[in-house]
């Protein structure tokens, strides 16, 4: 099983490292979801535990998981500036 660790976190995203690999995952109630959405827009998730992100992470190099946590950071932040 992959060694996973939360390397960074915005809001309920999470930047996890785990075998030299990367991913963005989502935290909500209990629960993690892998990000990007799987291409038919559903999201299977796993409980909020190492084991469970590993299970749902959608694994890439660091450049790109860290672009993809800017860009879901940026638009939340957006997002949050227009709900107010």
């Amino acid at each position: 099983m992959t060694r996973v660790s939360v390397v960074e976190e915005r809001g309920s995203f999470r930047l996890v490292a785990g075998d030299g690999r990367f991913a963005v995952v989502e935290a909500r109630a209990g629960q993690v979801f892998g990000l990007p959405d799987d291409s038919g827009g559903g999201r299977d998730g796993a409980a909020d535990t190492p084991d469970g992100m590993a299970s749902v992470a959608h694994w890439t190099g660091e450049e790109e998981a860290r672009a993809l946590m800017r860009d879901l950071s940026e638009r939340g932040d957006r997002l949050a500036r227009q709900l107010r």
